[in-house]
């Protein structure tokens, strides 16, 4: 015997006598109304209502890589897999004043919120996960590319 009803375990719940999905697609049909119209209406007038397109932006928001959290932007692969990586801090970057140069290996800037990524950058380490060691961060392993 190999028909579904003879499996068990994810299948427990299985019912083959339950309403078919061409079926049901018909039901779910009977009940909605597909936008025939659309209506340019001021924002203010917009609340409650439904796009009938989507909305996409000419410029790009944020204009730049920007950092969503408090913390080091370090190159991904400089992370150790296991251990403990210790990086040079060569500089900060704040919201609306980006780092002027390029992170090499090795190297780290530190970064506010809403900062752009320095040059060489692609990832953010947390600061509540990194440990100050005079002009360098120890990052404990564990951390991630991102």
């Amino acid at each position: 015997m190999s028909s579904l009803e003879t499996f068990v375990s994810c299948l427990d719940d299985y019912d083959p006598n339950a309403l078919a999905v061409d079926k049901a697609r018909t039901i779910v049909r009977s009940y909605v109304t597909p936008i025939a119209v659309n209506q340019k209406v001021p924002v203010r007038a917009a609340l409650g209502r439904v796009l009938g397109t989507d909305i996409v932006s000419s410029i790009n928001v944020p204009a730049s890589d920007n950092s969503a959290m408090d913390g080091w932007a370090v190159r991904g692969d400089d992370l150790a897999p296991e251990g403990d990586t210790r990086l040079i801090e060569i500089g900060t970057s704040f919201a609306g004043r980006a780092f002027a140069g390029e992170v090499g290996k090795g190297k780290c800037v530190r970064v506010m919120t809403g900062a752009v990524m320095p040059a060489g950058t692609d990832t953010v380490v947390i600061q509540e996960v990194v440990r100050a060691d005079g002009d360098a961060i120890v990052v404990p392993a564990g951390q991630v590319r991102g």
